[in-house]
């Protein structure tokens, strides 16, 4: 249930964020327009900044954050003695 639940909570943030950039947009154009383009376009906006943040990969990082996430993406426990 609670797998149910996060996904849902994910969902509504997500929702949130679209509706934020759609009537952003929307003050922008002068309070003018399709609503369903806005929220269309704010949809896209958030997907094309949410694909350059998962375009940087482990090779660009400083090793120890290339570790952690290396460690992250497997689901391992990261080793302590790299903490900083």
């Amino acid at each position: 249930m609670s797998d149910t639940l996060s996904a849902a909570a994910i969902a509504t943030s997500q929702d949130e964020k679209i509706r934020q950039r759609a009537y952003e947009i929307w003050e922008r154009e002068g309070r003018t327009g399709n609503p369903e383009d806005h929220w269309f376009r704010a949809q896209r906006e958030l997907d094309d900044q949410g694909q350059e943040r998962s375009d940087a990969t482990v090779e660009d990082a400083p090793p120890a954050a290339a570790a952690e996430a290396s460690s992250a993406a497997s689901g391992e426990i990261p080793d302590e003695r790299f903490a900083e």
